[in-house]
């Protein structure tokens, strides 16, 4: 039944004053989760892949990209170089976040990529992203 005359108004996600947040993880249940404790300060992209999250990286420029290291097709290791390498893309700040430890050497390594700004170990608590992600932001904003 088609209730015509019904006003849709918009007050999800996608507003346009919000900042847009790329979350790029294999996992369907990390994409629910951070949904669920971002949705209210911030628009989401979703991608599966390495593949995929360079790619929308390039087409939405988002704010931040949240980037799993262990992916099928492209990892994050070789996704956070891609977008490192691509002008329209390097100066996006990367949170890297894994299930793994992050030993010395990993971190030397993703340290040493000008694009990473963090690392978020799996599992975190909502309270524990949300302050990352906007501390990160904060900190890449461009003074005034």
């Amino acid at each position: 039944m088609v209730n015509e005359g019904l006003t849709v108004i918009d007050i999800g996600y996608q507003a346009k004053d919000k900042q847009l947040i790329l979350i790029v993880d294999d996992e369907a249940a990390i994409h629910s989760v951070m949904f669920d404790a971002l949705e209210d300060d911030y628009r989401i992209l979703s991608a599966y892949n390495g593949r995929e999250g360079v790619d929308l990286a390039i087409k939405t420029k988002p704010a931040l990209i949240l980037m799993d290291v262990m992916m099928p097709d492209i990892g994050g290791y070789e996704a956070v170089r891609l977008l490192q390498d691509n002008p329209a893309t390097r100066s996006i700040p990367i949170v890297i976040m894994t299930a793994q430890n992050f030993d010395e050497s990993t971190i030397k390594l993703l340290k040493d990529e000008p694009n990473v700004a963090g690392f978020l170990p799996k599992p975190f608590r909502a309270k524990d992203l949300r302050h990352l992600i906007g501390s990160t932001i904060q900190k890449s904003k461009p003074e005034e």
